[in-house]
């Protein structure tokens, strides 16, 4: 074996620690630097494969005219397309016992958006569902639902009861943001998953795409999303194409449903005029029938009272007739009484005549008295014998009155019987009469009735009609929105958060790298500077430059190059893997971390680190090769002690020992070393201020943008083309609502700001009374705090805003307008905002500017103080189900949001500050192993001088804390503009974190210093002890 390998061998074993020390200090720079750049590539591999294996879309097709079969099969024979499908989806309510949820119902493409089942099943039928594992639903529960807007639930939805049969989570929805909606408070709690019967629709409500290629790019790189920009561009053409054959699919289908209903309506208004025609041609009839019968009525009811009059006419004849019976019975009885008088008065006559007849015969005189009494006789009987046949006549006469007067009384009888029947008859036929009007009246009523349903029907019908005609003509155009993955929630945030590591590794690896490779760099020269003599004594055998200068190089190679490697191999695994697992906390359906090796960075990382050792230690070699071997085997000259600057200051210099005395000429004398020390160390405590500094910064701007800034509740906002009534109505409501306290009308809308060749999206902010505005939002300087009044001769704009615009208070700025042209704007100020962009309005200054008056779209409205979350959310459902409302969102969900999501910063900062401190203490370790090494001989005279081990200690550690403490303020300096400029360089566009580094985090790196240094300090009391007197006593030749 050669001399120079030997050498080699045995300097290794003899200086471990140095090896070591620079071994890690190289490892620890390669790790970070390379660990924390490969995180942000990491992360995206890690999503990318997640998505990728769930068949998550690209793009998210969705149209107000609802898309058709036709649509898909459009979309698929696209030569972007890989493949589309169609998809529903609606948003519900679901009431609990304490708690009302809003659910996102959809159903999954077949290939697409696969959803990963944790319990059960996937639903097979209606009323089956899969429940969002985030929701505390247990299988088996049933879900009763309801719609959340006027339209009935059946209008979309088959049932409203559904039984969880599987717990899951999808690809959609990568953290616990679920997105927003129009119905209950606003936001969405969680999804189901359900079966395509389920849905009464005729339409599909989306249409999911991937894009051909895209499989075989990474998600959120420029590659994919160029590919998908030229998807979309070429979805929204067809779109557009699709969209007018849609409108035309309408307008024909309801041209057709108006030729039908106008059809039906000509056969309705026919037989609506045949059927009233015949009810009116009854009802005539009737009338007549009715007429009729009540002149048969009325003649019968005279017939009636005639036959009454004629009968108590006869009444009266036949009552005359018995009187005359009765009268003639009388005379009858009387007659027959003087006839019976008579005769007997005849037969008395004729027995008297007789005996006179007797006594008289013979005698002639009485002869002649006889024949005239005879005569007289006969004449009486035959008198009486006429009266007798009179009398009998007379009682033949009276018989056949009397048998006419009894017939006459029955015919009465008999007519008043039929007089009564008849009237009977007659007061039914009245009853009949006034039943058959009644009839009539409820005919005629009921024909009017219907004449007027039936004109109302027809105009009802002919108004439906015209309306629909109107509708046809009023039919919009397809309006199509096309979304890719950016629109899901949460998506973005993760790539903004693979954004932040990026960013955070341009900066922050570099400087730790840096310090790191300045701290090896040193060890080298040290190294080499410390071995002159054998360097002379090489020299002088005849060593050439070369063969000596391969042990220094060999050693410098053969520690960098293990360190190197150690670093790529551990940090690209370990840094990205802590990372990816602090973001799981917030991402937490992403199952795999995926951590590939990062070549690329691997290699520039090891390559520097070991360029940056050997090339210091090859211009250390050949600077000592130099000389020649008499001078380089005799140690350098001791630099010359000069007078400080203390020394000046007599009194003061006067009072100190001696060993101070020494201490601070030490620290004058060896000014490289005295430098790179307060370098190292300044470093470190540079990068540990960074760390907590950042968390500060970080962590601090939710609380000021929500309560500092912007201090309101939440804000509603309305639907489109409310007339002025309906907005007074709801700002009436807000007035009188009990949970309200204050509330103020403004306009938001975005727009487009720019200033020369730089736009930005803005928010614009009109307020309806600007003069209450401080009670919604605070203007202010971000400096000074100074309060800003908004007035109608400018607008205030957010920092951030005027940052990338590259503007300042007094310049004017436009906003863009392409269809009336851009409006100018003059800045007024520039206030504190961390949390979007806003461009700040008075109603006047807006009047200005767009030639007319502002639409409010919004309220601005602030609940009572001590509400909890709950409550606030109740009032919101109470606005939201205004018909006036359109959404209702709340700030302390968007607040929330950004905790959750800056949460999950919390452990990387974590990580930077530990790796931070670690630099720290290898750098201490290294420097004060070097400090230590270079003035070996210095202390072992010490030590012969009678100091103590404890004495040579602390006349170094008087040095190390010395230098640790000036350090420590140098790394506070630097560590202030290092953070300015590494948050600055952190922060994405739609965001400003704070400036400041708080009290707490100055004094916990300074104290995580210190406390290295003492540690440090502590390890090498133990190689202090280690020095041997006796080397102080030798001759250097």
């Amino acid at each position: 074996m050669k001399v120079t390998h030997k050498d080699f061998l045995m300097e290794l074993k003899k200086s471990p620690g140095r090896f070591l020390s620079m071994l890690f200090i190289v490892a620890l720079g390669v790790a970070f630097f390379s660990g924390i750049r490969a995180s942000e590539p990491s992360m995206r591999v890690t999503g990318d494969a997640y998505f990728d294996g769930a068949d998550l879309m690209d793009v998210k097709a969705v149209s107000t005219l609802g898309i058709t079969r036709e649509d898909i099969q459009a979309f698929n024979e696209a030569d972007t397309i890989e493949k589309a499908e169609g998809a529903y989806s609606a948003d519900v309510l679901s009431d609990t016992k304490d708690d009302q949820f809003v659910l996102h119902m959809m159903t999954l493409p077949k290939n697409m958006n696969k959803v990963t089942v944790s319990k059960g099943r996937m639903p097979e039928k209606a009323g089956e569902c899969l429940a969002d594992e985030e929701m505390d639903y247990k299988i088996g529960d049933r879900i009763v639902v309801k719609s959340g807007t006027d339209d009935p639930l059946s209008d979309t939805l088959t049932t409203d009861t559904y039984t969880v049969v599987g717990i899951g989570n999808s690809p959609c929805y990568i953290s616990f943001n679920r997105g927003s909606t129009t119905i209950g408070k606003g936001t969405i709690d969680g999804f189901l998953v359900v079966s395509e019967d389920t849905f009464a629709l005729d339409t599909y409500t989306e249409a999911c795409m991937q894009v051909k290629g895209t499989k075989t790019l990474t998600a959120y790189t420029d590659a994919y999303e160029k590919k998908v920009e030229k998807a979309t561009d070429q979805i929204e053409t067809l779109g557009k194409k699709r969209g007018r054959i849609r409108r035309q699919e309408l307008v024909n289908e309801a041209n057709d449903k108006i030729a039908k209903a106008e059809k039906k309506l000509e056969k309705g208004k026919k037989t609506s005029g045949e059927k009233l025609k015949k009810a009116e041609k009854k009802i005539k009839d009737g009338e007549k029938k009715l007429s009729a019968g009540k002149k048969e009525l009325a003649n019968g009811r005279q017939k009636l009272v005639n036959a009454r009059k004629t009968l108590k006419a006869k009444e009266k004849e036949l009552d005359q007739g018995e009187k005359e019976y009765r009268a003639g019975k009388a005379q009858l009885r009387a007659g027959r009484q003087k006839l019976k008088k008579g005769w007997s008065e005849y037969r008395t006559n004729e027995a008297q005549y007789e005996q006179m007849s007797a006594q008289m015969a013979g005698i002639e005189a009485a002869t002649s008295q006889l024949a005239e009494a005879k005569a007289k006789l006969e004449a009486g009987k035959k008198e009486l014998e006429a009266s007798e046949a009179k009398l009998t006549a007379s009682e033949r006469k009276l018989a056949k009155a009397k048998s006419k007067l009894k017939s006459g009384r029955k015919q009465i009888k008999n007519a008043y019987r039929e007089i009564s029947e008849q009237e009977k008859k007659l007061t039914k036929g009245e009853q009949e009469f006034t039943e058959s009007e009644k009839k009539l009246e409820k005919a005629k009523a009921s024909y009017k009735k219907g004449k007027k349903e039936a004109q109302e029907k027809i105009k009802k019908a002919e108004k439906k009609v015209s309306d629909a005609k109107k509708k046809v003509a009023d039919i919009p155009k397809a309006k199509w929105y096309i979304a890719d993955r950016n629109d899901l929630p949460e998506y973005t945030s993760y790539g903004e958060n693979a954004d932040r590591m990026r960013a955070i590794g341009k900066v922050f690896p570099v400087i730790f790298f840096l310090v790191a490779a300045l701290i090896s760099l040193t060890s080298m020269t040290r190294m080499v500077e410390e071995q002159r003599t054998q360097i002379g004594t090489m020299k002088a055998l005849g060593y050439g430059k070369a063969a000596i200068a391969s042990k220094y190089i060999g050693y410098a190679l053969l520690a960098s190059a293990i360190g190197s490697v150690m670093g790529f191999l551990i940090g690209e695994k370990i840094f990205p893997f802590i990372i990816i697992y602090a973001y799981g906390i917030m991402y937490l359906h992403i199952p795999e971390i995926l951590i590939p090796y990062h070549w690329g960075y691997a290699a520039f990382a090891s390559g520097v680190a070991v360029a940056c050792t050997l090339l210091a230690t090859i211009e250390a070699c050949y600077r000592e090769l130099g000389g020649t071997p008499a001078v380089l085997m005799r140690p350098p000259a001791p630099k010359i002690g000069r007078r400080v600057f203390l020394e000046r200051i007599g009194f003061l210099w006067k009072h100190l020992s001696f060993t101070w005395k020494s201490t601070i000429r030490n620290l004058m004398r060896y000014k490289k070393r005295f430098f790179m020390t307060i370098f190292g160390i300044g470093g470190c405590m540079a990068l540990m201020l960074v760390g907590f500094g950042l968390r500060d910064s970080i962590f601090e701007i939710a609380d000021l943008q929500y309560s500092e800034i912007q201090y309101y509740d939440g804000s509603v906002y309305l639907k489109e083309n409310l007339t002025e009534k309906e907005i007074d109505n709801l700002d009436d409501f807000l007035t009188k609502d009990s949970d309200v306290i204050r509330h103020m009308k403004a306009k938001m809308q975005s727009v487009t700001l720019a200033k020369g060749k730089k736009k930005r999206a803005t928010y614009e902010c009109v307020f309806g009374e600007p003069e209450d505005v401080r009670d919604y939002v605070h203007f202010r300087d971000r400096r000074s705090h100074t309060p800003y009044k908004l007035t109608d001769d400018g607008a205030i704009i957010s920092e951030k805003t005027a940052k990338l615009l590259n503007a300042k208070a007094g310049d004017t700025i436009r906003i863009k307008d392409e269809e009336n042209g851009d409006k100018k704007v003059k800045i007024l100020k520039i206030c504190e905002n961390y949390m979007g962009h806003y461009l700040y309005l008075t109603p006047a200054c807006y009047e200005k500017i767009y030639g007319e008056k502002p639409e409010y779209n919004c309220f601005l409205f602030t609940i009572r103080d001590g509400y909890s979350q709950k409550q606030k959310e109740d009032a919101g459902k109470k606005i939201l189900a205004r018909k006036e409302v359109l959404n209702v969102s709340y700030m302390h969900e968007i607040r929330e949001q950004l905790d959750d999501m800056l949460k999950s910063l919390n452990l990387v900062i974590v990580v930077l500050i530990i790796s931070a401190g670690m630099l720290a203490f290898v750098v201490l370790y290294n420097l004060n192993n070097i400090n230590i090494a270079e003035r070996q001989r210095e202390l072992a005279t010490l030590k012969v001088l009678g100091f103590y081990d404890q004495e040579v200690g602390a006349y170094v550690y008087r040095e190390n804390l010395i230098l640790t403490l000036i350090g420590a303020g140098v790394g506070i300096g630097i560590g202030r503009i290092l953070h300015l400029f590494i948050i600055q360089t952190v922060e994405v566009d739609a965001a400003m974190f704070g400036r400041n580094i708080n009290p707490p985090s100055y004094l916990y790196s300074f104290l995580f210093t210190v406390l290295f240094s003492i540690i440090i300090n502590g390890v090498m009391y133990f190689k202090l002890r280690k020095i041997d007197m006796v080397e102080s006593l030798k001759s250097v030749e």
